[in-house]
Formats: C-alpha cells, structure tokens, sequence
C-alpha cells in the first residue's frame, strides 16, 4: 500500500500512488521476496510512513536507482509510467554501449592520461568492486597493441576503459563487434551510470538526448498482456500485506 493511502484510504486514484506500489513489487521481485520497506508485518506499514527502506537485497545499481526513485514517499517525487519504462534498467545492451561511448567522449575522459586526481580517484572508489579492474588483459593482446598503436598506452584505470571504448567503436567498428563489453565488464555500465548521476553528466548534451529517445510503445509492447491472457481477479492496488 501506497503512503498516501495509508495516511487517507480514501484518497482520488493518482498514478503515483501505483508507481511506488509496483516499486516496492520490483523490489520485491529482483531481491527474491523480500520488501524495501521491511520484512516483518509489523514494521512494513510505519517504514512507508517514514520514508524508511532498504535496498540491499539487489545488488543492480541501475536497477536500485529505479526502484529508489518508484517508492519515494513525495508523490510529486516520483517518476511517471513513461519515465520507468525509459529508465536505464530497461535499456536494450547496444543503447548501454551507445551509453558508454557517450561518456567516453567527454573531455573529461577523453584526458584520461592527465586526469584531474580528485576525478579519478572518486571514479574509482566507485569503480572499486568492479569487474573492469586490470581491463587491458581482458582484451585481445592484439587489439590492445592495435589501440596503443595509433595513440599513446591508454592508462589502467576506469577512464581509460572508457576511453578505450569510445576509440575502439569511433575507429575500428570492425573490431568493435568482435567483442562484448557488457559481457566482459558486467559492473561497468551501472557503475558508470551511478558516477555520471553524481556529476550531472546525464543532465547536459549530448549525453541526456540518449534518456529522452527510448521507444515508450515498444516498452509497452513488451510489458503488455496478450488478447489471449485474461485477468482471473479484478486489479487492485497492492495491499501490505501482498508483498511480504
């Protein structure tokens, strides 16, 4: 149940009042049955209330993101349906390369061998659980001597991963769809995500054009129910008690 249908249980129905429902079912869900806002009856109801979750049961930041913007308790706050389907934790993996190339562009990262220090050392503090550590040896040796080739030995660090990246697919397309970066480094795009968040990045051009061009109807399409399926009960909102 909703915080505001708590408070009133007779309220007018507002999207937002489902939007941190199906949150908390999310939540649900990826973290194999437990709430955000606590797993014993009793304290379920008083944590909405308050405002009180936790989200450690999912370790997906992106997907963590969502649900923490879903299950805000300002209604105002929370995303509308269209804004969850074009959320990150929806991106097709070539919107998520289109991603990190994106941010492998700015000049930023593009002065990855002379990086501000307080830059780098917060990316990587970030980045420090990551599976990208010592990236150059998950590489090709002949594609990494290929790439040093043209520039200078791109450093070891998160930045020149990005960098790398953003090379790799600007001048050796060929090359680039030999190899799998989400696969090769699956804690990259969420780490980057979360860092970029941090900084504004995703907010300013080009990098918040990506956010604004997700096909709604195609996200639709694929949530939606077949003419074949019906619906054996009535849909209501989620009570408490419903996801325990």
């Amino acid at each position: 149940m909703a915080k505001e249908t708590l408070e009133d249980g007779d309220i007018p129905y507002k999207s937002s009042t489902d939007i941190q429902v199906a949150g908390m079912l999310n939540y649900y869900i990826l973290s194999g049955g437990h709430h955000p806002f606590g797993d014993q009856s009793y304290e379920i109801e008083s944590n909405i209330h308050k405002g009180n979750y936790t989200l450690d049961h999912v370790q997906d930041v992106v997907a963590k993101d969502l649900i923490e913007l879903m299950i805000d308790k300002e209604p105002k706050k929370r995303p509308k349906v269209e804004e969850c389907l074009s959320h990150p934790f929806f991106w097709i993996p070539k919107k998520r390369v289109e991603y990190l190339i994106k941010i492998g562009n700015r000049k930023e990262v593009a002065n990855c061998r002379n990086a501000d220090q307080e830059l780098l050392c917060s990316l990587e503090k970030c980045a420090s659980d990551g599976s990208f550590k010592q990236w150059r040896t998950k590489f090709p040796p002949e594609l990494v001597q290929k790439m040093d080739a043209k520039n200078k030995a791109y450093p070891d660090n998160t930045l020149g991963l990005l960098r790398f990246i953003r090379n790799l697919h600007e001048h050796y397309p060929e090359d680039a769809v030999q190899v799998d970066v989400l696969t090769m480094f699956p804690d990259l795009f969420g780490c980057v995500f979360k860092f970029a968040k941090t900084k504004g990045w995703n907010s300013v051009t080009p990098i918040k054009e990506i956010f604004e061009r997700e096909d709604i109807s195609s996200s639709f399409t694929r949530l939606s129910i077949s003419p074949d399926e019906h619906l054996g009960v009535p849909v209501r909102e989620s009570q408490a008690r419903d996801l325990k």
